[in-house]
């Protein structure tokens, strides 16, 4: 028992702003996952290693794009927090066949993917699976002791199995079914409401049309994303350099967004799963590496001449030599597209602008400026959560104030090599902006400014040639 003869005030925490760092590198990944291979089916997953990959969207399947986009981050990155929305539909994205089957050493391998529904008949009578034949990977199999152990002669193989070209944009767009539902595209609402998170990337590795970037750019502009988009595998230098400025030949790369970046060409990648080595996106590569980048530099170094662990070769040979102005992957990079180069054995990516470039010139054409906007924006907006709601006072205003500046101070200390992004930053009162009329309607505005930390994409090197250096060594 405490005795107490007097008068005793409880504290208890009142209104309280801490300015904590946005998360901008969770990855979105729109794509395609074996679905009929899973023991369980999971909607839209939550990734972050590789027993989850394995588990929620399946072996890497060569076809499939998921898997290969979510083990590539993983392997760039080191680790990750990685959504998946699959837009495959066993039902929907299938084709029926019936045709004539032969053995060859007892075996006959289906060359299809996601078989289903298999019925095999020697004539009119039907065989009965693990008892006549076994079916495993596409493979099957003459049992012992079955109706086809000695006699394989007019068989036939009815089966479902999976159509890529049934796939279509409109399933990567998506919108909202019949049953009042969020289908493709769409679903990165789902995952803000169900996760509470704000995806930083968003990718659609293969899905390359002008059609999906615009609707994949229409998503990160209102959730203040970035994207990494793929231009279509067989895009040559000359076809990318015509119809970056203008649609040619069907082909249209004229989008403009400081929230995106447009990369070229396909890469080849290993693919343990099949043991083969084959041309895949570069989208992953690239949300991988900044994944990386985020964690162990910060927002505002530049994917620009980061190596890859992944690519082992290109599409096409992209000529680069440092000081060569008319090379290919400089070509690229005064289109705004980021390419790939081979710089001494390794394969590093090369390219700084967003979208944005060159109709735009400036800071936000970079995309670790813009990306870094994106990062301030959202730290503050998200922190202030806890603001909503509170009393308008001299002491909340000021609070606000302090909070915001004390980041802003941390973010431009040179010493501080994680946290260094910007070069200044300032949040202030401004009586102008804030009427009596907007204060007493709830609405208060606190401006601030900055500036983000320029990127080394021109160097120059002034060459002097100073023949008195000859006297002065000689009568030194």
């Amino acid at each position: 028992m405490t005795y107490l003869h007097g008068v005793e005030i409880l504290e208890k925490d009142g209104f309280n702003l801490t300015i904590t760092d946005a998360d901008i590198s969770s990855v979105v990944v729109i794509g395609t996952m074996p679905t009929y291979s899973l023991d369980e089916v999971v909607d839209l997953p939550k990734i972050t290693n590789y027993r989850e990959a394995a588990k929620y969207v399946g072996k890497n399947i060569d076809g499939f794009t998921l898997p290969d986009a979510v083990e590539t981050i993983l392997d760039e990155s080191g680790g990750a927090n990685i959504y998946a929305i699959n837009i495959f539909d066993e039902e929907k994205h299938s084709a029926s066949v019936e045709k004539t089957i032969t053995f060859t050493n007892g075996e006959c391998k289906l060359t299809e993917l996601g078989i289903q529904k298999l019925v095999l008949k020697k004539g009119e009578e039907t065989l009965v699976i693990d008892t006549d034949y076994s079916f495993e990977k596409s493979t099957i199999k003459i049992l012992a002791g079955g109706k086809l152990e000695t006699e394989q002669s007019n068989v036939t193989a009815a089966y479902s199995y999976t159509d890529f070209s049934k796939i279509t944009d409109s399933d990567v767009i998506g919108g909202t079914d019949e049953n009042g539902n969020r289908t493709g595209l769409q679903r990165i609402y789902d995952i803000i409401a169900i996760y509470g998170v704000v995806p930083g990337i968003v990718i659609a590795p293969n899905f390359t049309s002008k059609t999906v970037r615009t609707a994949i750019e229409k998503v990160i502009e209102n959730i203040s994303a970035f994207a990494y988009h793929d231009l279509p595998k067989g895009t040559t230098l000359e076809k990318a350099e015509k119809a970056r400025l203008k649609a040619t030949d069907g082909l249209d790369l004229t989008t403009i967004s400081e929230n995106s970046m447009i990369a070229l060409p396909f890469v080849y990648r290993y693919n343990s799963n099949e043991d083969t080595t084959t041309l895949k996106p570069l989208s992953p590569v690239l949300a991988g590496l900044r994944i990386k980048l985020d964690r162990e530099r910060n927002v505002a170094k530049s994917i620009d001449n980061t190596v890859s662990k992944t690519i082992l070769g290109t599409e096409f040979p992209i000529y680069f030599m440092l000081s060569d102005k008319n090379c290919d992957a400089n070509r690229l990079s005064a289109l705004g597209i980021t390419t790939v180069i081979n710089h001494k054995g390794a394969y590093r990516t090369w390219g700084a602008r967003n979208s944005s470039f060159p109709n735009k010139e400036g800071l936000m054409t970079f995309e670790s400026a813009k990306r870094t906007r994106m990062f301030i924006k959202k730290t503050i907006q998200d922190s202030s959560f806890v603001c909503v709601g509170e009393t308008i006072t001299r002491g909340f205003i000021d609070e606000v104030l302090n909070e915001i500046n004390a980041k802003f101070a941390k973010w431009s200390n040179p010493i501080d090599e994680v946290n260094h992004i910007i070069y200044d930053g300032e949040a202030y009162w401004d009586e102008t902006l804030n009427t009596a009329e907007d204060l007493a309607n709830g609405k208060i505005k606190f401006p601030f400014k900055w500036c983000p930390l320029c990127v080394a994409e021109h160097i120059v090197f002034e060459d002097t040639l100073d023949i008195s250096i000859i006297t002065k060594t000689l009568n030194a």
